[in-house]
């Protein structure tokens, strides 16, 4: 009995640590030092803590003279109607390993 007991507090524990965690500690592991890292901020800033963890993020192979490399990220939006929010982002290094990020829908 006391087996499961402990078993049960962990899990329980491990769960509180997994809803509690990613939004503290989101500003610190977002650093803005590489592209991913900066698309993370981006959707940090824009008010969602646990999305900027879980994104999806995936390199595309173009690359804008202007506005740098292409970025699709695929995240859960909570803040719209149909939820999925595929979005196409744009990272430019603007200094030595950091990043300005745009980002929108796309056409």
């Amino acid at each position: 009995m006391k087996k499961k007991k402990r078993i049960l507090m962990f899990g329980l524990l491990a769960l509180l640590v997994i809803l509690i965690f990613p939004p503290v500690f989101a500003p610190l592991i977002h650093d803005n030092d590489s592209p991913r890292s900066a698309i993370r901020e981006a959707i940090l800033k824009n008010g969602h803590p646990y999305q900027s963890i879980f994104a999806l993020i995936i390199k595309d192979t173009y690359k804008d003279k202007d506005y740098g490399q292409r970025y699709n990220v695929y995240w859960f939006n909570y803040d719209s109607a149909t939820g999925d929010t595929a979005t196409i982002c744009y990272t430019k290094e603007e200094e030595i390993e950091k990043y300005e990020v745009s980002c929108g829908t796309g056409p």
